[in-house]
């Protein structure tokens, strides 16, 4: 269970929108699970830590990455 818990951990923050997704696990780059960031360029995205991109940059939680996001 600590696995689960840490590849949830970090996700990409699309900084254009300010949210933050889920990374696809095992992917290499910038990829997630909803493939919404598939048509950004690198420049506008980021690996960061979940709790941060929500707490400290008021970023919201995509709805297809996690069960209490919102859009898409």
């Amino acid at each position: 269970m600590g696995t689960i818990q840490r590849e949830d951990a970090k996700g990409i923050l699309n900084e254009t929108a300010m949210t933050i997704h889920k990374r696809e696990t095992g992917a290499e780059g910038f990829q997630t699970v909803c493939g919404q960031t598939c048509h950004l360029e690198r420049g506008q995205l980021r690996k960061i830590r979940v709790e941060q991109a929500t707490g400290e940059l008021d970023a919201d939680k995509c709805g297809r990455c996690f069960e209490d996001g919102r859009g898409y």
